[in-house]
């Protein structure tokens, strides 16, 4: 597997992904956000994604896409068909968000097998 994962950061570094807190896991303020720099990373391995999205996973300016830019541009750029289109990978982005999950939000490994089934 070789291949670059696009990731997107907030051009004024503001909060683009969502985020839950409190016992009743209350969605908390976001913003879709209009402009964005974009980079792509190379992604050669799972382990090389897992650092990937490792770094990412407290940066709540940034967030990755199944998406590649159409041709390169200068930064700041807008997430639309325009400026990206829609790439194969060989890995998956599942979003569950709004699945009803009932247990422990720590027990993340009894979350996943729920989800899966």
């Amino acid at each position: 597997m070789s291949e670059d994962i696009t990731i997107l950061t907030s051009y004024n570094h503001t909060s683009i992904v969502k985020t839950f807190s409190g016992i009743d896991l209350t969605e908390q303020a976001f913003a879709k956000g209009k402009e964005f720099n974009a980079t792509e990373e190379p992604v050669s391995d799972r382990q090389s994604l897992s650092k990937i999205l490792q770094r990412l996973e407290n940066n709540p300016a940034s967030t990755i896409i199944r998406g590649s830019l159409i041709k390169a541009q200068s930064c700041p750029v807008p997430r639309n068909k325009k400026t990206f289109i829609a790439t194969p990978g060989q890995w998956c982005m599942i979003d569950i968000d709004s699945l009803a999950w009932k247990g422990a939000v720590s027990d993340q490994q009894a979350m996943v097998s729920y989800a899966i089934q």
